[in-house]
């Protein structure tokens, strides 16, 4: 085991967290934890289990960038029913350690970043801060070096399948038992139904026709919360709507019919990612450390830091990636236009800066939220924008619930008593990130505070640059209550 690695806490008596018990819409019961518990750790069970279809909906956002159109992102997820989410969590603590141990063996065990809790020196687990900084602390180092950042394109969604069992066995140390490989083929041979598609076959927003006046006020999937009710169909209407199995009803199933691919979103999906590249992480840090340089690969991210009298061309480090991951699965590219290739040189006591391809990093080394220009560092812009547009969401969707909330005791009244100041305070706290998993719950002052704290020494102006947001929510809140009095009164 690595130093510095927490590996999963689990045993074989594993116990599921309260992360492990999901509380969303699916296709079977809420998950007691006791059941949770007889099930998941019962390999007989778990090799005969049949999986449900994942629930898809998709993740939309907006990248915005200088001198650059707008741009809309959307990513697929796929969510696993209550008793498989157990099951994967289970299994994802089961193969975890061994990872780890895989890490250790092979001395890259500070290379996969993502998804994994490493620990720094004074007992704190590493978060992008740290991971960011590490990188910008070796371009320092180093001085004269050229910077290499990739993007491996639809990675979760090119992943090999044989290539995924060949690493599973590896871990595990022989060739994967009846339980291990009914998990294997749920994540390979995985299905899916739509969101969108199943909520509308449900009839899931239309509102009955028969009962109580109460009960014709509330949509389908209104009286199901209300009822506290997870289950978003029976298996009976589950076989007939959902399935294919009434006439004209044709299946919403969708099944993964090729070798490559994972669903993003299991609790697994992220442990097969990182060891799915194990050799490659090894290659590449060998390759990388030969020419007194680093590797780090966060996901589907990676940034390579080399010297200048190391390298041939600015280039060379982008044509390895590129011919090299081909070999670990026939769909995994890189494509130009997700590389970025900048050079930082000694300037005296400072560095200068030069992007050298891509139009990402413009003016400094974008790396995990932050921005590092050899002079100072700073949060990335579309980071803050992100945060920003969290704010104005959070204040419109009070100020809407509080302006039809009080709606009849008129517009004086209620601008006399909103609470800009209690919603200022509110907002600045509860705006979070989710640079890394674990740190969701952080907050946008937070954040920014243990930013700079980690980049003492790099000329951080974090404060600088989220004095004007805390500056601008008074105004934003006053927006979002005019916008809900014009739209409600």
């Amino acid at each position: 085991m690595p130093i510095g690695v927490i590996a999963s806490t689990h045993s074989q008596d594993w116990e599921p967290r309260e992360k492990d018990l999901k509380c969303y819409f699916h296709f079977d019961r809420l998950l007691g934890k006791k059941t949770a518990i007889r099930i998941a750790n019962d390999p007989d069970s778990v090799a005969k289990h049949s999986f449900f279809p994942l629930i898809r909906f998709h993740e939309s956002w907006t990248k915005f960038r200088k001198d650059a159109k707008p741009k809309k992102k959307i990513r697929p997820l796929r969510y696993a029913a209550h008793i498989d989410a157990a099951i994967y969590a289970r299994y994802r603590s089961l193969l975890s350690p061994l990872y780890e141990n895989e890490l250790s063996k092979r001395g890259i065990p500070n290379v996969p970043v993502a998804y994994r809790r490493i620990l720094q020196q004074d007992g704190k687990a590493k978060s992008n801060i740290e991971i960011a900084r590490e990188v910008f602390e070796r371009v320092r180092q180093i001085g004269d070096c050229i910077v290499t950042v990739v993007d491996i394109k639809s990675y979760f969604e090119s992943l090999d399948h044989h290539i995924i069992k060949e690493n599973w066995e590896l871990l595990l140390g022989y060739p994967l038992p009846p339980d291990h490989l009914a998990v294997y083929k749920s994540v390979t041979k995985y299905s899916v139904v739509d969101y969108d598609k199943l909520i509308s076959r449900l009839e899931l927003l239309e509102k009955p026709r028969v009962g109580s006046r109460k009960t014709r006020r509330r949509r389908k999937i209104d009286q199901l919360r209300v009822d506290r009710l997870k289950q978003i169909c029976s298996p009976a209407d589950f076989r007939k709507l959902v399935a294919g199995g009434e006439a004209g009803k044709p299946s919403l199933i969708q099944k993964n019919g090729f070798p490559f691919g994972i669903p993003q979103g299991t609790p697994i999906s992220d442990l097969i990612a990182n060891f799915y590249l194990l050799d490659f992480d090894s290659e590449i840090n060998d390759w990388a450390a030969a020419r007194g340089g680093i590797y780090r690969r966060y996901s589907d991210d990676i940034v390579v830091v080399l010297p200048v009298s190391q390298v041939e061309t600015q280039y060379e480090c982008k044509s390895h990636l590129q011919a090299r991951i081909g070999d670990y699965g026939p769909k995994l590219r890189i494509q130009d236009k997700k590389v970025c290739i900048v050079e930082f040189s000694r300037n005296g006591e400072e560095m200068d800066f030069t992007n050298v391809f891509g139009t990402s990093s413009r003016n400094g080394l974008e790396y995990l939220g932050f921005e590092f220009d050899g002079k100072v560092v700073k949060i990335k812009n579309s980071t803050l924008s992100n945060a920003w547009r969290k704010m104005k969401r959070q204040a419109y969707g009070y100020a809407f619930q509080y302006v039809k909330r009080y709606s009849l005791k008129g517009e004086g009244w209620i601008r006399s008593n909103y609470p800009y100041r209690h919603l200022e305070t509110k907002i600045l706290r509860d705006v979070t990130y989710n640079q890394d998993t674990g740190y969701e719950t952080w907050t946008f002052v937070k954040y920014a505070r243990r930013a700079s704290r980690a980049f003492v020494g790099f000329k951080p102006i974090f404060s600088k640059q989220t004095k004007l947001y805390r500056y601008y929510t008074k105004t934003m809140i006053s927006e979002a209550l005019d916008r809900a009095i014009k739209s409600v009164l």
